[in-house]
Parts: C-alpha cells; structure tokens; sequence
C-alpha cells in the first residue's frame, strides 16, 4: 500500500523557541557574552535590564 504524497508529513527541522528569563530576546539570538549577562543577572536575581538596552 502506498501513502498519497498530500499525507506525508516531513519532519520538523526547527528548534522550539527558548525565551530568556532576564530579557525579550529568544535564548538562541544571546551571544556568549549576552549568555553571561543574563545567567549572572538571573542567579543574583538582579532587578537590571538587558544588555542590549
């Protein structure tokens, strides 16, 4: 039996979207340095915003 091509379902070839709990960028747009920054920011719980701002 053959599946028609219209029901063939091609896998997903994205990562979901991580957001960051320190700033409104998604986690996969932070650069090594913007890693650092929100990392320190969320385990000191400090009240500072993003450091693109």
């Amino acid at each position: 039996m053959t599946v028609p091509e219209s029901l063939i379902v091609e896998p997903r070839t994205t990562e979901p979207t991580v957001t960051c709990d320190v700033c409104p960028h998604p986690w996969q747009k932070h650069d090594p340095l913007g890693v650092r920054y929100c990392n320190a920011t969320a385990a000191s719980a400090l009240p500072r915003g993003c450091i693109c701002s």
